[in-house]
């Protein structure tokens, strides 16, 4: 037993040392997208506000974002001197990102292991995430809705610890892990109002006495108190006016305004007016398809048994209830308040975790019932050779067109991704802009280079050296511009310039092209 518990655990390590090394090795491969500068600028109006008292942040259009995760990258830029070197800025904010991301990872196994009783199953769902492409890309770069993913894994985890048990350590530890959640995303309010309602359910459940009943009631009041304490010491936007400026975030996220186009289905559709069905069919389309079809089953499966008895259901798998309202809530609550939603699914990143267990749900499932039928080897077998040969085909996608990931589509999306880019958005951060510039810097040497980008702002160029850095100037016109660069994001159709010199391409298909005017 002694020799099986030592080999699992150096299993468990060195898929993890693999996945830090991949992390750090790969990180400098990936571009700048186009909210990074405004997300950094979030984290410096916060940390001056916090630690100078700095009034600009309360002027500041975008205030209420949660600035937790871009106040740590500020501190960091700062205490590594980085600010006047801006290649460095995005390596280290990048390189943190991943970090953040990899954290998620390792709680997610810890998870994981914990529901289904089993580290290879534990494994299996790392697996899983990191075969997801458009995770494992925007891990890099993203620093709202990754780091949202990871510290909801993380809130999860404390929240069936403290669920199942009541202690005020866990309910410490679990009040933690929510603040800094709704200090990244003010949805991460789902996890404190799940825990409001399991408590609920858990007193009137169990078999009370008093001091069953003052154990519960205690360890939730002081989740509450520290969940008031730490999510306002964490957001330094609150300080002034705690509750008035929390309904301001809430409200202003409730109601989030964008008047940019959305290209689904083929047609640019105002956000306000997207069909009920955009985030399940991004869902479905852009995620490997063998976790689409197994999360069906698993789903399924899962409703069915709850369904014929919540209560015993609850009882005998709170587990499995627990993630079921993680991800049935988030996204009934977008589809019946028609909140504003773009860019695919991203703002909906932190149910995937959620998504993922009812995969494995669904393939456990899938097994044994197969297990059970004349031939069930032959079947397994078949089965088997299915999961292997559509995850070989996402790995081999992410490798052929590393590093842009971000724009995988399975299948049910199109037959090639010449007919997916009529009908949806492809790289809509422009993170493909970077390798594009870096091939202009390149090729031409003049002093001064003009470029015309037609829909994003600018920060593409963080990447490049402060030499070439100088030698670009992004105009707004383009009869200005020597070069024209452009990517597909409300622009399904080719852009009409002759003189293409360079494209980024995935699947031979281009998401950033540049023409020399």
């Amino acid at each position: 037993m002694a020799e099986i518990l030592k080999s699992y655990k150096s299993i468990v390590l060195i898929f993890f040392i693999l996945l830090l090394g991949a992390g750090v090795f790969f990180v400098k491969d990936y571009g700048i997208s186009c909210d990074e500068p405004v997300q950094r600028e979030i984290g410096f109006l916060s940390f001056d506000y916090a630690a100078k008292g700095d009034q600009s942040l309360l002027r500041f259009g975008d205030r209420a974002y949660g600035p937790f995760f871009e106040v740590v990258l500020v501190a960091l830029e700062k205490g590594l001197h980085l600010t006047n070197n801006m290649r460095a800025v995005y390596l280290m904010r990048h390189t943190v990102t991943f970090l953040f991301f990899y954290l998620g990872v390792i709680f997610f196994y810890k998870l994981c292991s914990r529901i289904f009783q089993s580290w290879r199953t534990g494994l299996l769902g790392c697996l899983f995430l990191i075969l997801s492409p458009r995770i494992f890309a925007d891990a890099f770069y993203n620093s709202k809705d990754i780091p949202c993913l990871s510290v909801f894994i993380i809130g999860t985890y404390t929240l069936i610890n403290y669920l199942e048990n009541k202690t005020a350590l866990n309910a410490f530890i679990h009040a933690l892990a929510s603040s800094v959640l709704i200090d990244i995303r003010i949805a991460g309010i789902i996890i404190p109002v799940l825990t409001l309602l399991f408590a609920d359910i858990d007193i009137c459940l169990m078999k009370i006495t008093d001091i069953n009943f003052k154990r519960c009631f205690l360890s939730f009041f002081m989740y509450c108190l520290f969940l008031i304490v730490l999510t306002i010491l964490f957001w330094p936007f609150l300080w002034s006016s705690p509750l008035n400026n929390f309904n301001y975030a809430v409200s202003l996220m409730s109601h989030f305004q964008y008047d940019n186009p959305v290209l689904y289905l083929g047609r640019n559709y105002e956000p306000m007016h997207l069909p009920w069905h955009y985030i399940p069919l991004w869902i479905a389309i852009s995620t490997p398809l063998v976790y689409v079809g197994t999360f069906c089953v698993g789903f399924m499966k899962t409703i069915i048994l709850a369904g014929r008895g919540p209560v015993r259901f609850y009882t005998n798998n709170k587990r499995e209830f627990v993630v079921l309202l993680l991800i049935a809530l988030p996204i009934l609550a977008v589809i019946c308040n028609k909140s504003v939603v773009y860019n695919g699914w991203r703002h909906l990143f932190f149910v995937y975790p959620a998504f993922l267990i009812f995969s494995i749900i669904g393939l456990r499932a899938l097994f044994s019932f197969t297990g059970r039928i004349r031939g069930s080897f032959f079947i397994q077998m078949v089965f088997f050779s299915f999961i292997l040969f559509d995850l070989g085909g996402v790995a081999s996608f992410m490798i052929r067109n590393h590093p842009y990931q971000n724009v995988f589509f399975n299948s049910l999306a199109g037959r090639s991704m010449k007919e997916v880019k009529q009908k949806f958005e492809l790289d809509y951060w422009g993170v493909s802009f970077t390798k594009a510039l870096e091939y202009i810097v390149t090729h031409d040497s003049g002093s001064l280079i003009k470029i015309y980008v037609p829909y994003h702002t600018q920060g593409f160029d963080g990447m490049l050296s402060e030499k070439d850095r100088k030698r670009l100037e992004f105009v707004d016109h383009i009869n200005q511009a020597k070069y024209f660069l452009g990517d597909y994001l409300w622009h399904n159709k080719e852009y009409p310039y002759m003189n293409e010199c360079y494209a980024v391409r995935v699947d031979g298909e281009a998401i950033a092209v540049v023409y020399k005017l």
